[in-house]
């Protein structure tokens, strides 16, 4: 069994049906995505056998309790008051903890264990947002060369309904929003940790990747951050792009992803000119090119360390679906989930012109 950790916004209730699974011990969550986006952000673990997890029921999900009003207004009267009971310093102090241990010298060696954090794209309900969390495990953890040993997934409440893209571009906007807050809450734990409290900085690098239209919540995300006034520093390391299903002039001023080169060190746009899903998506929903599609309008106006890698010319896109659209090939593409683990390890990639 192994174990990796979920932010959410989905739907966790009380409320028992037959649409719910138990995530703790009064609570729910909705498994089909049909709601909308919420502003209150839920965190929590995931485990599961990477070789049999499959089904819905193969993952044990446990979504953290929240903190209890009477709790949070004695937080609010007391400063000095130790908050790592509240569920997003939980995890964020496991993950810490894990990167600290790890950069420990063991027998003269250090061990480099980094954070991937993934938002999914839409048509992914609780179950195939799972599945897609086990995929990441299998192709970027278990390999002996990558530094990844840790995965955040974001999933938010996206439906598994192809006629339903409208409604979660809608719930990727909102929950962009919810996710900026994260990051606010995130930097919230770096100033405590390192400047109040003057902890050690642990060897551990945190990366981001999206996919699809979780490039949305990308976008969002970071409109939002620049909305609650968030001063906007490096909280990765690589950023990484898979399939944006955004507009193909997005990374250019004004609009929000100009700024996306703050938050990380770089940035890599991976796009696949047959991209067939994205195809549907400029011909029926956008009136715009997508960049996962085409790559960047006019590169020329990128900012500095942004790279674009054109992935159309691969031929181990697995499997007759993938090997048709070409929009997973962050997972199905052997050669392109080496290139991914390479620039996550900071060097060059392949694809990049």
């Amino acid at each position: 069994m192994v174990t990796h950790y979920i932010i959410t916004n989905r739907e966790v209730t009380s409320r028992k049906s037959k649409n719910y699974i138990p995530v703790n011990e009064t609570e729910y969550m909705r498994k089909d995505g049909d709601e909308e986006a919420r502003h209150n952000l839920r965190y929590g673990t995931v485990s599961f056998d990477p070789v049999k997890a499959k089904k819905l029921n193969d993952f044990n999900i446990k979504i953290i309790p929240e903190v209890k009003e009477d709790l949070l207004a004695k937080y609010a009267d007391d400063k000095d008051v130790n908050k790592s009971v509240f569920p997003s310093s939980q995890v964020f102090n496991e993950l810490y903890d894990a990167g600290v241990k790890a950069g420990k010298k063991s027998k003269g060696l250090i061990s480099q264990e980094d954070i991937l954090v993934f938002v999914h794209g839409f048509k992914s309900d609780l179950e195939t947002a799972m599945q897609t969390l086990a995929e990441l495990h299998r192709k970027y953890v278990e390999p002996e060369g990558s530094t990844i040993k840790h995965l955040v997934l974001f999933t938010w409440p996206a439906k598994k309904k192809l006629l339903k893209y409208r409604s979660d571009a809608y719930d990727a906007t909102q929950s962009g929003f919810a996710l900026a807050r994260s990051m606010a809450s995130l930097k919230e734990f770096f100033k405590k940790k390192f400047v109040d409290e003057k902890k050690p900085m642990c060897n551990q690098r945190i990366h981001l990747m999206c996919h699809s239209m979780g490039n949305r919540v990308l976008e969002n995300m970071i409109k939002g951050v620049v909305d609650i006034g968030m001063e906007i520093n490096s909280l990765f390391a690589e950023i990484i792009l898979v399939g944006a299903d955004i507009d193909y002039y997005a990374l250019e001023q004004p609009h929000p992803l100009y700024r996306l080169i703050d938050f990380g060190e770089r940035v890599h746009v991976y796009y696949h000119n047959k991209d067939q899903a994205l195809g549907i998506s400029e011909l029926t929903k956008n009136a715009f090119n997508r960049l996962g599609r085409w790559g960047a309008k006019n590169s020329i106006n990128l900012p500095d360390d942004i790279y674009q890698c054109d992935v159309t010319p691969i031929q181990d896109d697995k499997g007759l679906l993938h090997n048709t659209v070409h929009h997973w090939y962050y997972t199905n593409s052997p050669s392109v989930v080496e290139d991914i683990i390479h620039v996550i390890k900071g060097e060059g990639s392949i694809f990049s012109s």
